[in-house]
């Protein structure tokens, strides 16, 4: 409970009159703020700040008088316990003949002055457990700040936040202050106790930043385009009152929550294996695991920002190329929300969140024979689920995928590689007329959906239906088509992208391919409710023509 009231007035009358020694002058007795409190209360605390503000003179509805002293900024309060129902009166005081302008709480818990004036770090004491230099870097893994602290959970931590800022700490000082001698891109500063824990961070420029549970239960505090200079730190129990201990830490990027370093020599813990040439054309599987781990996935040398956390003591798995290859990918599937860091055998590093809803993948041009170290890693803190990491030729595969870390395949692979039922045309910049054949989509129980970004529908995967030879020099490519029914479309390029589509115009399927690379395009043609239909299918440059020919 909270009652505000603006007081002014000129200050005339000595408040020595009402209390013996208290310093200043207040309004005349008859212009003193009342208060009626209509029910006993077990605690009330009477507050008032303002500039000039000197003392504040209390009367209770037993006739009495009590004097507050405001400190240097001009704040005075004064408690009461077991307070009694009745009507009680403030005057604020200040120097004689001033126009006072102040305000008064009355309120069921005490008011702190931060609220009020702010966090002024230079009115702290000494921070509890020192004051260090920041020194944590991905080789060094966190920074000890402090080791079986005592908690102190007293007062509220709401006071120093406009937004939500939970838990009791103590604000008398800081816990620890944390100085940077320059500027970093992003650090974090985090705590670790058996006790649900609550965490407030003051930074050199005076915002306050909060937590409650980034880990399970503990509290962490991330600075993106953190500033050089003291960031003082308040640790809180969510709870009021009780004991606990904790340890405090910072660490460069995300939290690190674990002590575990940095070690690219570790053996895998999901194995190791060999890019299988034949294997990889449709996907191979490189090793199958759960998710594990609480090290942010920047507690990696990435050299950027990537999201997520991992084990990042000893790679997930490490796949060997033996020679060379254009282009390969390393992608990894989970029913979880899933990230991926590869790091290369010259040292360089990728990472990526959602490639393929929410799976990652990431690919190499060029790449070079020698090992290639995957992370594979959860979004979210905590996650257990299973995950499946495969390698394939060119682009990631995610049609010849196995869903969910499970191991075994959601839908039969596409098998671009087969005899195409309609033949095979080629396709270039000399092409006169575009090409447009009339053919039926024979009705399918096999399934497209969740083979990739835009498929759906059920089509043949055993053999194309069409195969385009593109050849170079094409600005794009489009291959569409007319039907009675829904159609669909899935097309594998030939570094093994998957393409699809459903409704591009009205319900008829469009893919197009911006500056395809020249070889063989393998079309498979679907429906969406796997009924099959009479169809039309054409490749053009620019202008399809969304119409159906009738004659074979």
């Amino acid at each position: 409970m909270r009652v505000t009231a603006r007081v002014f007035g000129t200050l005339t009358e000595p408040a020595g009159s009402f209390v013996r020694g208290c310093q200043g002058h207040v309004v005349p007795e008859e212009q003193g703020a009342r208060f009626e409190v209509t029910a006993p209360m077990p605690a009330l605390s009477f507050s008032a700040a303002g500039d000039g503000v000197r003392s504040m003179v209390l009367g209770t509805p037993d006739g009495l008088y009590r004097c507050a002293l405001a400190d240097d900024q001009g704040f005075a309060t004064t408690d009461l316990a077991q307070a009694a129902a009745g009507a009680y009166t403030v005057w604020v005081g200040g120097d004689q003949g001033a126009e006072l302008a102040a305000q008064v709480i009355a309120s069921g818990q005490p008011v702190s002055p931060i609220e009020i004036f702010g966090l002024d770090p230079e009115r702290l004491g000494e921070p509890r457990a020192g004051r260090f230099v920041f020194a944590a870097s991905a080789e060094t893994g966190r920074q000890v700040l402090a080791e079986s602290a005592a908690l102190f959970a007293d007062v509220p931590l709401d006071p120093l936040s406009s937004d939500y800022c939970p838990g009791y700490g103590r604000l008398d000082a800081a816990d620890a202050v944390l100085t940077l001698d320059q500027a970093t891109s992003r650090f974090s500063l985090f705590a670790m106790s058996d006790r649900d824990l609550t965490m407030a961070v003051l930074t050199p420029s005076g915002q306050v930043l909060c937590n409650d549970d980034s880990y399970q239960l503990n509290p962490a505090v991330t600075i993106d385009g953190a500033e050089a200079g003291n960031y003082h730190v308040f640790v809180g129990g969510y709870s009021q009152g009780g004991t606990g201990r904790y340890d405090l830490y910072a660490s460069q990027g995300g939290p690190a929550f674990s002590n575990a370093t940095f070690n690219p020599e570790a053996e895998p813990i999901f194995g190791r294996a060999v890019l299988d040439m034949n294997e990889a054309g449709n996907g191979q599987t490189v090793a199958n695991g759960t998710l594990t781990g609480t090290d942010p996935m920047e507690s990696l040398p990435v050299g950027g920002f990537c999201p997520g956390v991992t084990d990042i003591s000893a790679p997930t798995a490490v796949l060997t190329l033996d020679q060379s290859v254009p282009m390969f990918s390393l992608y990894a599937r989970s029913s979880a929300d899933t990230v991926l860091a590869v790091r290369a055998p010259d040292g360089s590093w990728q990472c990526n969140d959602d490639s393929f809803e929410l799976n990652p993948a990431v690919s190499f041009s060029g790449a070079q024979p020698g090992d290639y170290l995957a992370y594979v890693g959860s979004y979210n803190p905590g996650s257990s689920d299973p995950f499946t990491l495969f390698a394939s030729l060119g682009s990631a595969n995610w049609g010849a995928t196995p869903g969910a870390g499970t191991g075994t395949t959601s839908q039969i692979p596409l098998n671009a590689a087969a005899e195409p039922l309609l033949g095979t045309i080629d396709f270039g910049p000399g092409t006169r007329i575009d090409p447009r054949i009339i053919f039926d989509i024979q009705p399918s129980q096999n399934e497209a959906f969740g083979m990739g970004e835009g498929c759906a529908g059920f089509i043949h995967p055993e053999a194309p239906d069409l195969v385009i030879n593109a050849e170079s020099g094409l600005p794009q490519m489009m291959v569409y088509v007319a039907s009675d029914a829904d159609g669909t479309l899935a097309i594998v390029g030939p570094d093994g992208h998957l393409f699809c589509n459903d409704d591009f115009e009205q319900l008829n399927p469009g893919v197009v391919i911006y500056s395809p690379m020249a070889g063989s395009y393998s079309v498979f043609v679907g429906t969406y409710g796997g009924n099959g239909g009479l169809a039309t299918m054409g490749v053009t440059v620019a202008n399809p023509q969304w119409v159906m020919d009738r004659e074979h």
